[in-house]
């Protein structure tokens, strides 16, 4: 895979010659080309040529040099070229080869070259033209690399996911950057951490200027390499006609959607390649959502959108963007759902049981981890085979 584009319009490299008779001798010798208008000096002064001419192609291929190992130098590879040959070239000419970039398709690999042939004594052009370069890199060898060290931000972390988040990347090396919205629990949670709790902040992902503030203060701490989003407004459960629900569905989407997508922002112009996002979704964004929590259903139908589209857009910059969709589990943050009802999914879960907030940490962990290198654009169900893709 070619390494990302770093040329732009307008940049450009130059080189210089010297055209020799013992070149234009090697090159006759090299191609068969021993047309007496190059090759003999009596022949070009009796002709209207007025004497011996370089070879065209011959000054060509010092265009294939600038464009090999100048612009954009190594893996390039023409894919059209058209030069116009204004004046004759001569033995003992020197001339000013340029490649200028007139446009980058990003995409494809490719370049857009204007190419000049000047006369570095008379300022006169003698050959101009045009180029499609094509970038060819070696494939890159994927070395996966542990979590050690890596600074991971956590949203929700004061909460029962977000927590067991934290201890889940512990385990495997990372400092953690905690927000939340209880101070308490989080001093708690960083105290349990030790040398893994890089800082906690107190946040209300619903103030942009609060998310603004903790950006601030936890990336002059240091980089952020990871950014898992586990916060969810409050649930409530109240019918889609409910006037009521405007407001909670305001406070979900800022929550689970504007705020992920403010943060992400703010992250990603300093993540470095072999970064990660992960949001926490519900099982209801893979099936029919449940009564009574539209809105919260559609928040985070949103923030799925916008991990497809991250994962799409930052993929090339090797920033991977996932999330995980758990059953029901067993949290305060359910605990107006009816105990019949989590008795009846358990029952009917293949597994016997509801998730556990491990199941999703341990979900978190692997696609934050080496082996899930290849792993982008994914919603992993965390669901024990209720949900089977």
């Amino acid at each position: 895979m070619p390494e990302p584009i770093h040329w732009q319009v307008g940049d450009s490299r130059v080189m210089t010659h010297e055209f020799t008779h013992q070149e234009l001798e090697t090159f006759a010798k090299l191609t068969g080309d021993t047309n007496p208008l190059h090759v003999d000096a009596g022949f070009g002064r009796r002709g209207p040529a007025g004497g011996q001419v370089v070879h065209g192609m011959l000054a060509a291929s010092f265009v294939s040099t600038l464009i090999g190992v100048h612009i954009p130098g190594h893996g390039a590879l023409w894919t059209s070229f058209q030069i116009n040959w204004r004046k004759m070239i001569r033995i003992g000419d020197t001339l000013r080869f340029e490649a200028r970039v007139s446009a980058v398709q990003a995409a494809t690999h490719t370049l857009d070259l204007v190419i000049s042939g000047v006369n570095d004594a008379s300022g006169e052009v003698y050959l101009d033209g045009k180029a499609r370069v094509m970038m060819i890199g070696e494939p890159q060898e994927i070395r996966p690399s542990d979590l050690t060290g890596k600074r991971v931000l956590v949203t929700g972390a004061s909460g029962e996911i977000g927590g067991a988040i934290c201890r889940a990347l512990a385990a495997v090396g990372c400092r953690l950057v905690m927000w939340g919205r209880n101070p308490e629990r989080l001093q708690q949670l960083a105290q349990s951490l030790g040398e893994h709790a890089a800082s906690f902040h107190a946040v209300d992902l619903q103030d942009d200027q609060q998310i603004d503030a903790g950006l601030a203060q936890s990336m002059n701490e240091g980089g952020i390499d990871g950014f898992v989003h586990a916060a969810a407004a409050p649930l409530n459960f109240v019918e889609v006609g409910d006037p009521l629900n405007q407001g909670y569905l305001q406070a979900h989407w800022q929550v689970e959607v504007a705020a992920f997508q403010r943060i992400v922002q703010k992250l990603v112009a300093g993540m470095q390649p072999g970064g990660f996002i992960i949001t926490v979704l519900p099982q209801a964004v893979l099936d029919a959502p449940p009564p009574k929590m539209s809105s919260y259903v559609a928040a985070k139908m949103g923030a799925w959108g916008l991990v497809r589209a991250m994962a799409a857009e930052l993929g090339p910059k090797g920033i991977r963007c996932n999330a995980v969709s758990p059953g029901l589990i067993e949290t305060p943050y359910v605990k107006d759902i009816s105990m019949r009802v989590k008795q009846a999914e358990a029952a009917g879960n293949p597994m016997r049981r509801l998730c556990h907030v491990e199941d999703v940490a341990n979900a978190v962990q692997f696609l934050a981890g080496p082996r899930s290198a290849y792993i982008n654009g994914v919603n992993l169900p965390v669901t024990g085979g209720a949900r089977m893709p």
